[in-house]
């Protein structure tokens, strides 16, 4: 809660909040531009400390100083010395941690190494695209290796390629064994990094779980084929929801097949149904290349999410 001002109420920015993120995941927290995030990630830094309530990361309590040596944080458009070099830089916030030597020169090339600045390290901060700074960022985030990484907004104004580079280093961390705590309103870019994910909306959780569990339709599953003539899919219109040429197929999974040229896009309200679909189109001739769950998008869901909320 914040303090109101002269003759206003107090601001609640977060409100019962109850969240616990397992180890070893990429978690994301997302939601719109003032529903609470980046002051549920001050908190757990210690950073602010909640009015009622009581938390721990990483088995402490919240603002304790016995965790703060094992987290790392990148807030939302960090600010570096600006006259100083990567390595400069790196070597400057190593020292704070109690680095020295040899051991700080191997770690700042590592951490240059993994977010792709090795090539770069000699310009100057102020010569820092948007993404560089990020990157940077990372990397001083990970001097201490630490457990738990904190990213705000990793994603904001960074162009495509940038976004699938701060995508691929979370993923590295996670495969490392760390766990990641995102917080974003970008979901398109949030929705292939998370593991698991929470949706805050104003200071409250309204849906949180497994991202390949809430982005299922239950009990709709997707048929996709190629080669099937129009006799067959006369047959098949009786026993579908609705068709659609394949490029509109969403990914079911990070392995899922892009989107074939000719290929149909079935839906069926069951998977006893989708499989009698792929049998006929099989004995049609045609080739089935997918049976699967439906699945949405996470901007999808989360639009479903708040409207629900908006209706309690």
């Amino acid at each position: 809660m914040y303090p109101g001002g002269y003759r206003r109420e107090p601001i609640v920015a977060v409100n019962e909040l109850t969240l616990e993120v397992p180890s070893g995941q990429i978690f994301g927290l997302v939601g719109p531009n003032g529903s609470g995030k980046t002051t549920t990630l001050k908190l757990l830094l210690g950073l602010l400390f909640p009015t009622s309530g009581t938390g721990e990361v990483l088995g402490h309590p919240l603002g304790s100083p016995a965790y703060k040596p094992r987290v790392g944080y990148v807030p939302d458009g960090p600010y570096f010395y600006e006259y100083l070099n990567a390595p400069e830089l790196l070597r400057f916030y190593g020292r704070l941690f109690g680095m020295s030597g040899a051991a700080l020169e191997k770690r700042v090339d590592e951490l240059l190494e993994l977010v792709r600045m090795s090539g770069r390290k000699d310009l100057r901060v102020a010569e820092y695209s948007k993404g560089m700074r990020q990157r940077v960022g990372v990397a001083q985030a990970l001097l201490n290796d630490p457990d738990l990484v904190f990213l705000d907004e990793p994603t904001t104004g960074l162009d495509p390629m940038g976004a699938v580079e701060m995508r691929n280093i979370a993923l590295e961390l996670r495969s490392r064994g760390k766990t990641v705590f995102l917080c974003s309103h970008l979901l398109k870019d949030m929705e292939p990094m998370c593991d698991s994910i929470a949706i805050l909306d104003f200071g409250r959780i309204i849906r949180s779980g497994m991202v390949d569990e809430l982005l299922i339709h239950r009990g709709e599953f997707v048929v996709r084929a190629r080669g099937v003539s129009e006799d067959v899919k006369q047959r098949l219109a009786p026993l579908v929801l609705s068709a659609e040429a394949s490029a509109a197929l969403r990914p079911i999974g990070p392995a899922a097949p892009a989107a074939d040229e000719g290929a149909i896009l079935v839906h069926a309200d069951s998977q006893d149904r989708g499989l009698e679909i792929a049998r006929l189109i099989a004995e049609g001739g045609g080739t089935v290349l997918e049976v699967a769950p439906a699945r949405e998008s996470l901007e999808e869901y989360f639009m479903r999410a708040v409207d629900y909320r908006a209706g309690d």
